[in-house]
């Protein structure tokens, strides 16, 4: 008894040191080696007291990471949250099944494989792409050395990487293998997440010597005006999903006002090449007023202005990034391509996925709107067509919730090094960005304080093995993942 009650002492550890890793608490070292008390505890333990104890680890993980969840679904949201625990339950037991039952060599990769390929599916299922955004590879956000990997496997690569050094290290640890040649084996698959680091880090000095030499300086905006009552007072308090609408003038008139003061305050920091305001939708395409107010603004400042506006047609209306140059003259409009239920239902439309990128003197830019960063597809697809650069006005408020703008801003930091794309995202509550084309970010804003923040990145010409080809390591490892489960019932069967 005492034994059992230290094993389930384990798995609550586990837990507790993977929501530790992930964003919003950020402490991403421990998620290599997080799970190795639950691995330890699963010694010799029945079938069921392993999937117990797994399971426990998983549901405090899954609380601990999406504790925002009630912010979206309300009550369900705790149930969704312990669904989802029970989810990254499910595939740990079966891979460690798989390990146990194919008993060579190569078992050990079963668990890794298998969690990192049933975590990346429910990344391009319809239902849970939307709202399940996370993955065990964001623990990495900050960490820009261990990211370089996604720019040729995606995240799927850094997923496996994590698990399998857990999985190694908890081997190790028990010291299973009898025959030499298997422990020597082990041991060297260690070396795989430090050449990972190594080759990381001097990817990271050539990052400090571009960002000194070749600067490209972003602004970007929190104007925090879905928390501002004020501001709200001014309008009729309808949302469209993702925050309120300005759908009156005078607020309108304000949100403009708020961003302006924020944009002169970073000019008289330093000139930035571009800068970027949040998406709080503040004015219609067809308001010739504070569009030409918009536009001045721009050319008083001498730089490149991205904001968030409504875009109205015939027949449809786009959530929709609108960039104005240094002259005051329109550059484009690009409309959000991933658009909400609760947007949609108030009557935006997803825009065309023709990816169109813009032509600057200072790179090809890309405008996307927030979401738009959650789907890898959509900002591979920009730079497939030639972006080096990202502008992406984004709402993460969803009523001042303070973990989850950090998920969300671990969602650009991966896109910038998947697709090697310099990236500025502003923010109506934060986090505020401006990203290298190797995920480090040389401003970031804190969360639910209007503020702005200035930064410098620069721009990549050769697209990465991610951009050309995307998820063709996730589809490999998905063919290993059939092969392993074949031999695993077959030696069932034998068993």
């Amino acid at each position: 008894m005492r034994i059992l009650v230290f094993s389930y002492l384990l798995a609550i550890c586990s837990g507790i040191l993977m929501f530790l890793s992930m964003p919003s608490y950020n402490v991403g070292i421990l998620a290599w080696f997080g799970l190795v008390p639950l691995l330890i505890a699963l010694k010799d333990k029945s079938s069921l007291q392993q999937y117990l104890l797994i399971n426990v680890t998983c549901i405090i993980w899954s609380f601990g990471t999406h504790i925002w969840y009630p912010a979206i679904f309300s009550g369900w949201g705790y149930l969704i949250m312990i669904g989802a625990g029970l989810f990254y339950g499910a595939f740990l037991k079966m891979g460690l099944d798989m390990q146990t039952r194919i008993n060579r060599w190569y078992g050990i990769f079963a668990m890794p494989i298998t969690f990192s390929v049933f975590e990346w599916l429910k990344t391009i299922i319809p239902f849970t792409k939307t709202w399940w955004i996370e993955v065990i590879s964001k623990s990495q956000w900050m960490i820009p050395e261990t990211l370089q990997i996604l720019s040729v496997t995606g995240f799927i690569g850094l997923s496996f990487l994590i698990l399998l050094t857990n999985v190694v290290i908890a081997e190790i640890i028990k010291n299973q293998f009898s025959s030499k040649n298997i422990r020597i084996f082990t041991y060297s698959l260690l070396a795989l997440p430090i050449v990972n680091f190594i080759i990381g880090t001097v990817i990271m000095n050539e990052n400090d010597k571009k960002v000194k030499e070749q600067p490209i300086t972003i602004g970007a905006t929190v104007d925090l005006v879905n928390q501002d009552e004020e501001v709200l007072a001014l309008g009729s308090g309808q949302t469209a999903g993702d925050g309120y609408l300005a759908d009156t003038y005078e607020m309108k008139e304000k949100i403009f006002e708020i961003n302006q003061d924020l944009s002169k305050k970073i000019i008289e920091e330093k000139h930035a090449d571009f800068i970027v305001w949040g998406e709080n939708e503040f004015v219609n395409l067809n308001d010739t007023e504070l569009i030409n107010q918009y536009r001045a603004l721009a050319k008083s400042l001498n730089t490149n202005l991205i904001a968030d506006t409504v875009w109205e047609t015939k027949d449809t209306m786009y959530d929709t990034a609108y960039m104005v140059g240094a002259n005051g003259e329109e550059i484009g409009k690009t409309p959000k391509i991933f658009t909400l239920w609760g947007e949609e239902s108030y009557g935006f439309s997803p825009g065309p996925r023709d990816y169109t990128v813009y032509e600057t003197p200072l790179g090809k830019v890309a405008l996307a709107v927030c979401w738009d960063r959650h789907d890898p597809s959509i900002l591979r697809n920009y730079a497939k067509n030639g972006a080096q650069l990202a502008m992406i006005p984004a709402d993460d408020d969803f009523y001042g919730d303070k973990r989850f703008p950090y998920f969300a801003a671990s969602d650009a930091v991966f896109r910038a090094v998947e697709n090697h794309l310099a990236i500025g995202s502003g923010s109506t509550s934060g986090i505020a960005q401006v990203i290298t084309p190797y995920g480090e970010m040389t401003a970031m804003s804190d969360v639910n304080t209007r503020q702005y923040i200035v930064g410098d990145t620069f721009t990549l010409e050769k697209q990465t093995f991610y951009t050309r080809f995307g998820d063709v390591f996730a589809y490999l490892f998905s063919v290993i993942f059939l092969v392993m489960l074949i031999v695993s019932e077959r030696n069932k069967r034998k068993m």
